[in-house]
């Protein structure tokens, strides 16, 4: 059967993503092992440098797969919104790449990775854009509403389920007592 033209273009855009998540990743690890074993406090600079500049072509990577997504001529309306608001959804674990490769190479010498700027700026803008986001779907009324309501349902589901399985030996041990 043959594929829809928008799960090609999801299907590609998802291993371009996986690809670069992975390329970055080893690359950061790769680049900033040796710059963490330095002794000097120049490494943070050169720790930022690194981070910087994958952070960068992470970004206009990013910006461009989403670009040739949207003036694709062989996919739909549909196809192409679903994959830029995946796109979206991907962004933020895709450019945490190689912030984790830094921290992991940092581990492996047994260094610091804290006083780097590029990680710590990212960190506290990620922190502030999550906080808000979390916050408004966990402290909202109508989700409370729903999870209240997901437990009554679960409840009375709970009882019933119970009382089913429960209720046909409760017949038999009284029918066998009189």
């Amino acid at each position: 059967m043959a594929e829809s033209s928008g799960q090609v273009l999801l299907d590609r855009g998802i291993e371009r993503f996986g690809a670069a998540w992975i390329l970055t990743f080893l690359g950061s690890v790769t680049l900033i092992t040796p710059i963490s074993a330095l002794a000097s406090h120049a490494r943070f600079a050169l720790i930022d440098a690194v981070l910087g500049a994958l952070l960068a072509i992470l970004a206009l990577g990013w910006l461009g797969v989403v670009v040739m997504a949207i003036f694709a001529r062989h996919a739909t309306l549909v196809a192409k919104l679903v994959f830029v608001l995946a796109a979206g959804g991907l962004l933020l674990p895709l450019l945490w790449s190689p912030v984790l490769g830094a921290v992991f190479a940092a581990w492996l010498t047994g260094a610091t990775i804290e006083y780097s700027l590029v990680y710590a700026q990212f960190r506290i803008h990620v922190g502030q854009l999550l906080f808000p986001l979390v916050t408004t779907l966990t402290r909202s009324d109508l989700v409370d509403l729903g999870w209240n309501a997901f437990q009554a349902v679960a409840t009375v589901i709970g009882f019933v389920a119970a009382f089913t399985q429960l209720w046909p030996g409760f017949v038999v041990s009284f029918r066998g007592s009189e």
